[in-house]
């Protein structure tokens, strides 16, 4: 997974990578030439007028194509069984009529809703590579208008002020059926949605921080914790797995001397969900937050940002994103099915606008995140039985607690608005012999039993990425 890595991101800086894909991939989805083209699709263009939008629709759908004007009423009769609402600039692929003429028979979503990238003077570029549905995401972003038809009953009067909002609404009433193809090409960059200022409600949390030596990465940790706002009461948990070191056995006394945390002692081979376990049995706060010792807190407002959405009903377990020390992703949340296990979405990409800033750059649903920073209710905690520190004792226990809270009907959320740094070392490798190495074996083998990991297709992810990759990378 580490080489392939390197080697699908030195490939992904090619200027040319997303041209190569296009010429040589999208030929092979989409429907040929020729291809019989919907007539059941009527499109509204707002914002103006646009010869190119036009003749790219009449080119998709064929001339007949109705084409109403978003300024002024739709007709009370006569409409199409399906509109779409598109902007003036913006075009659609040829292949777009045949592949919704084959899609749109027997659809029972009352939207449908495809991928999109931008169309600038030297050719089409930033493909926004789209998951399945996910409210939180696409409320932060508009991916619908433009790259979605959505179902003529559902626009119950003559006009719409604001075709954004509808096509959320619409797709918020039944999951819509996602299209993974690059059937749009905008005009302009898509400008994503202010993030509303919400304020956290008072709840207590408790902190369980793993430990074993290491006394200037725990240190670190706690003075970042002693920075950190929380919205409520809270307690510090270390648990201790054996250390040996005096300059933390001084550090453990001086923190219980003068009451900064509870340091609690779980000797014993080295077993991360059964320390975690310890750390919530003793716990007390109505949300745990899962900590390692070596995240290095950036702003005081992180845990505020993630408690307001751990504390929803629907939500499970919250994760933060954390960056390496060179502010490169490290955490963007976990995808299952990269490298036939589970795989850290976007790791090693650079946080900043791009082709793919939506997988680290938004709040949005996701299958696992990492416990080095995770928050949950406790009692949500408890009632799936916590961690399975005898199938999960090292890897992939972080993946199964999401998988099994999921299970019960609450989501898992990677929180993009919480930045942390997380030291672990980007060239350290995993090299596993002996024991380790079977105990590794016999874990992954737990995660492709209980959920499919080998096979999985993540519905927060895309089945046009590389599966080899943990970088969003299209596959070829």
């Amino acid at each position: 997974m580490r080489a392939w890595n390197r080697i699908c991101t030195a490939a992904a800086e090619h200027p040319n990578h997303y041209a190569a894909w296009i010429k040589t991939v999208e030929p092979r989805i989409l429907p040929p030439t020729g291809a019989a083209a919907s007539s059941h699709v009527g499109a509204v263009l707002f914002g103006g007028d646009s010869v190119a939008t036009r003749e790219s629709l009449a080119t998709s759908f064929g001339l007949d194509i109705p084409i109403f004007d978003a300024s002024t009423q739709l007709p009370a009769s006569g409409r199409p069984a399906w509109l779409l609402p598109i902007r003036a600039g913006d075009v659609v692929s040829p292949a777009l009529g045949a592949v919704l003429a084959a899609q749109l028979n027997g659809c029972n979503a009352r939207v449908v809703y495809w991928d999109e990238d931008q169309l600038v003077p030297e050719g089409r570029t930033a493909p926004w590579i789209k998951p399945d549905w996910d409210p939180l995401l696409f409320r932060a972003h508009d991916g619908l208008v433009g790259c979605s038809v959505l179902r003529a009953d559902a626009v119950t009067g003559e006009s719409v002020e604001d075709w954004s909002a509808l096509a959320l609404s619409v797709a918020e009433e039944t999951a819509p059926l996602h299209l993974s193809l690059v059937l749009t090409h905008r005009k302009e960059t898509r400008v994503a949605s202010a993030r509303p200022v919400v304020t956290a409600p008072p709840v207590s949390i408790s902190v369980i921080v793993p430990t074993r030596d290491r006394a200037d990465l725990l240190e670190s940790c706690l003075d970042g914790l002693s920075d950190t706002r929380f919205p409520g009461s809270h307690e510090i948990i270390v648990v201790d797995n054996d250390s040996r070191e005096p300059r933390t056995k001084a550090l453990f006394e001086r923190l219980e001397a003068t009451a900064r945390a509870r340091v609690l002692s779980r000797p014993g081979p080295f077993n991360f969900a059964a320390l975690v376990n310890a750390g919530a049995d003793s716990a007390s706060g109505e949300l745990i937050c899962l900590l390692n010792n070596d995240v290095e807190t950036l702003s005081p407002d992180w845990l505020e940002q993630m408690a307001m959405l751990a504390v929803r009903d629907d939500v499970g377990a919250v994760g933060a994103r954390l960056l390496y020390p060179d502010r490169a992703i490290q955490h963007a949340g976990v995808a299952l099915g990269i490298g036939g296990a589970a795989g850290h979405v976007d790791k090693g990409a650079r946080p900043i606008p791009g082709a793919f800033a939506p997988w680290h750059d938004e709040t949005r649903t996701v299958s696992a995140v990492t416990a080095a920073c995770l928050l949950v209710a406790r009692a949500k905690f408890v009632e799936v039985g916590g961690m399975d520190e005898q199938s999960f004792a090292v890897d992939f226990n972080d993946v199964d607690l999401c998988l099994r809270l999921a299970a019960r009907g609450w989501h898992t959320v990677y929180c993009a608005s919480a930045t942390l740094i997380h030291h672990e070392s980007r060239s350290r490798g995993t090299v596993r012999r002996g024991t380790d190495f079977t105990r590794f074996e016999r874990e992954l083998g737990a995660l492709r039993a209980r959920w499919g990991a080998d096979t999985a297709i993540d519905p927060y992810h895309s089945s046009l990425f590389r599966r080899q990759s943990e970088r969003c990378l299209l596959a070829f």
